[in-house]
């Protein structure tokens, strides 16, 4: 029951960090730009590290290594745009 969690929690790691750093990265372009590095950056370890787990491993009868790639991918796309959100909303100023 461990295992999965941890799987998720490294999911979250190697998408979460590098999202992060690239919002920072792009911290005093607009907003699209903050999205879009936060997007890239956020892709950049988790996708073609599972493509090439998907590619190279000998795949059982059933199973479609796109398929495994395209839930991964989207994985760390929502990842990456909740990162957006929450770095976002944590740097609009408090109104009061």
């Amino acid at each position: 029951m461990i295992v999965p969690i941890f799987f998720i929690l490294l999911i979250v790691l190697l998408v979460a960090l590098p999202a992060i750093a690239g919002w920072k990265l792009s911290r005093n372009h607009g907003q699209f730009a903050r999205m879009a590095g936060t997007i890239l950056a956020g892709q950049m370890i988790l996708t073609p590290g599972i493509i090439f787990i998907s590619i190279s491993k000998a795949t059982v009868a059933g199973e479609n290594p796109v398929r495994t790639m395209i839930i991964y991918a989207g994985m760390a796309l929502v990842i990456s745009i909740m990162t957006f959100a929450v770095l976002e909303i944590k740097n609009t100023p408090k109104r009061k």
